[in-house]
């Protein structure tokens, strides 16, 4: 299968943005029968996070932008945003790594089995 995933990440390189405070997701696409992944595109978001309040419509926003993912990860992502991420059928992940490493940890420990990732793209 082939998944997309979307980083919060301020250089496509470190995820090292909170989910509620990203303002770009750089997308990836997983191919899990080859066992590949390759860094598609970034995209710009407006944060729904604004000073410890949120904005559903934002949220709503986010999830639109992110419409063909199948899991999104974060360096940190708050539990109203987690709730709201897996109400949409997306996955959740904080994993403050590289994008890099984190795509071989998801490949490694094969996490659209373990937890059921929707595909969101064709082949």
């Amino acid at each position: 299968m082939i998944y997309r995933i979307a980083f919060a990440s301020s250089d496509g390189v470190r995820i090292d943005r909170h989910f509620g405070a990203a303002d770009k997701f750089y997308i990836a696409k997983l191919d899990t029968e080859k066992e590949e992944c390759e860094l598609l595109e970034s995209r710009d978001a407006l944060p729904p996070c604004d000073g410890g309040t949120h904005s559903i419509s934002k949220f709503d926003a986010v999830i639109e932008t992110l419409s063909d993912v199948s899991a999104i990860v974060a360096q940190r992502i708050g539990p109203g945003a987690l709730q709201f991420i897996r109400e949409h059928g997306k996955a959740a992940y904080q994993i403050p790594l590289d994008i890099e490493q984190a795509l071989c940890l998801l490949l490694e420990e094969k996490q659209w089995e373990a937890d059921k990732w929707r595909s969101h793209t064709r082949n």
